[in-house]
């Protein structure tokens, strides 16, 4: 009888344990989903052209309308325009989102079925970097703004 109790006291005790450390970590995520959560804006020549919509939730979420780019060499952009609006599906949403650190990594469809890989990097207070990681090092990180 005494015995059963100490193993029924240790199963719960492990369950606490456990939830108590499962809290932890859903706060944890949940802090990193707010520093991310928000609308990012890239702008060329004082012009918005890519917008970065995401919300936190159980799971972070959002849109993207990366517009239209052209760089040089050396991978600056020389030529930007916005996404042409609905209902052409250029602001589809995020998917496959995964936050480690201060990057969050994630999928984009694009109306034609193509799949292009991005990353977004805080950098400092209400600014941040994103990142086309499928493009290599051939086009220069996109600095986006906080609206």
């Amino acid at each position: 009888m005494v015995t059963a109790m100490l193993d029924r006291s240790k199963f719960v005790l492990a369950l606490l344990t456990i939830a108590g450390l499962l809290a932890v970590l859903f706060a944890q995520e949940n802090q990193a989903q707010k520093a991310f959560a928000g609308t990012w804006e890239g702008k060329f020549k004082g012009a918005v052209f890519c917008v970065l919509s995401l919300q936190a939730g159980e799971k972070i979420a959002g849109t993207l309308s990366p517009g239209q780019i052209t760089v040089n060499d050396d991978g600056d952009i020389t030529k930007a325009q916005p996404s042409e609006p609905e209902p052409s599906g250029k602001e589809l949403p995020i998917l496959n989102p995964k936050i480690d650190d201060r990057k969050l990594s994630f999928d984009w469809k694009d109306s034609d079925d193509d799949t292009s890989k991005f990353e977004l990097k805080i950098t400092g207070e209400g600014e941040a970097e994103l990142r086309l990681i499928s493009a290599g090092d051939h086009i220069k990180p996109i600095v986006l703004r906080r609206r």
